[in-house]
């Protein structure tokens, strides 16, 4: 009889440095929406008087979303190695006819 060799499951460890990028990217977003808000509707908001072009807060917006992408990148490797995982242990574990 031949031996199976055993299947180890992926890991990594997901870097806090990324997770605290993804966090301030993500009150970023959230501090631009809010601008975009308070310019719509009150005709003020918190950097207004700061720059006097109406559109910063979609720079704002833009800078927080590229925060994010390294630790988006790294969990959607993790994810495709997970899967890889799974699919190579159901073929393990499917029966020879």
């Amino acid at each position: 009889m031949a031996q199976q060799e055993k299947l180890t499951p992926p890991t990594t460890n997901i870097s806090m440095w990324l997770l605290l990028l993804d966090i301030l990217g993500m009150i970023l977003v959230i501090f631009a929406g809010y601008e975009i808000y308070l310019i719509n509707e009150k005709n003020s908001g918190v950097l207004a008087e700061y720059f006097s072009w109406p559109h910063y807060p979609w720079i704002i917006m833009g800078i927080g979303v590229l925060l994010m992408v390294p630790f988006h990148k790294q969990v959607f490797s993790v994810f495709r190695k997970v899967r890889q995982y799974q699919k190579e242990l159901a073929k393990k574990n499917r029966p020879d006819f």
